[in-house]
């Protein structure tokens, strides 16, 4: 394949990602401000090259994708903002998984952002009521890194939500085995029912047994995007409260 077709199916595939109801595909400056920070270098290449030369050199020749995902995470982003009759709105989620698919497909197979990107696909599916394939992405997302607490909170809700309570407390007692001090974890298996003492941690995995993520070059900066959330730890205040309007609200970091 040429230079020429290369361009032209890579631009087809960023034109297929822009949902009818919003031809802004690229994210405003308050939207940038809380995505990864590796997002405002890729989608700002042209005006930051150095920014963009560190990244490149940290996430290897898949940064070159790195703007769908930074898509994707935006579309859900303003998705979450929306409300259920809002007539832009599974458009706007259909793109977040048309940007995620991209990922998934572009990307080589050890690509360390392969779980979240998962994990946020299947998210994004949930909020569009395609449970089966949301469970399947988020099962997927799990084994590939158990270290997600966010991705265990969305399958137990799923579970939840289809009356399946038992299955939603086995979900969360195995992610706090995986994530043991993270609090979100531990309120949502006090809600389910679950019992003190806390599940036993897993024994600590070898070095390199792990999915393997380069340093962060821009550790510290930047807010942390939805997919992106840290896992929480050490002393925390009263959780927030989420909004009447906003059923995700247990996926609001601490």
């Amino acid at each position: 394949m040429n230079r020429f077709k290369k361009c032209l199916l890579a631009l087809s595939a960023m034109l297929l990602a822009i949902p009818p109801a919003s031809a802004d595909w690229a994210p405003s400056q308050a939207e940038m401000a809380v995505l990864p920070a590796y997002c405002a270098a890729k989608f700002g290449e042209s005006q930051h090259p150095e920014a963009a030369k560190v990244w490149r050199a940290s996430m290897g020749s898949d940064f070159v994708h790195v703007h769908h995902y930074c898509a994707g995470l935006n579309f859900v982003n303003r998705a979450s903002a929306m409300t259920s009759q809002n007539k832009d709105r599974r458009g706007t989620l259909e793109a977040a998984v048309r940007n995620f698919d991209y990922m998934l497909v572009h990307t080589h197979p050890d690509f360390y952002l392969r779980p979240e990107i998962l994990m946020n696909r299947g998210i994004a599916l949930s909020m569009m009521n395609r449970t089966g394939e949301a469970v399947g992405d988020l099962l997927k997302s799990i084994e590939a890194d158990p270290g997600q607490p966010r991705a265990y909170l969305a399958l137990a809700d799923l579970y939840e939500k289809q009356k399946n309570r038992a299955k939603a407390l086995e979900t969360v007692t195995e992610g706090l085995r995986h994530n043991p001090d993270t609090k979100s974890l531990q309120r949502r298996y006090a809600e389910l029912g679950g019992k003190l003492p806390y599940p036993e941690p897993v024994a600590a995995e070898p070095a390199g047994s792990s999915v393997a993520k380069p340093d962060d070059p821009a550790a510290g900066q930047g807010a942390p995007a939805p997919g992106v959330t840290p896992p929480e730890s050490g002393p925390s205040a009263e959780p927030k409260i989420g909004s009447p309007d906003n059923p995700y609200c247990r996926f609001c970091p601490d």
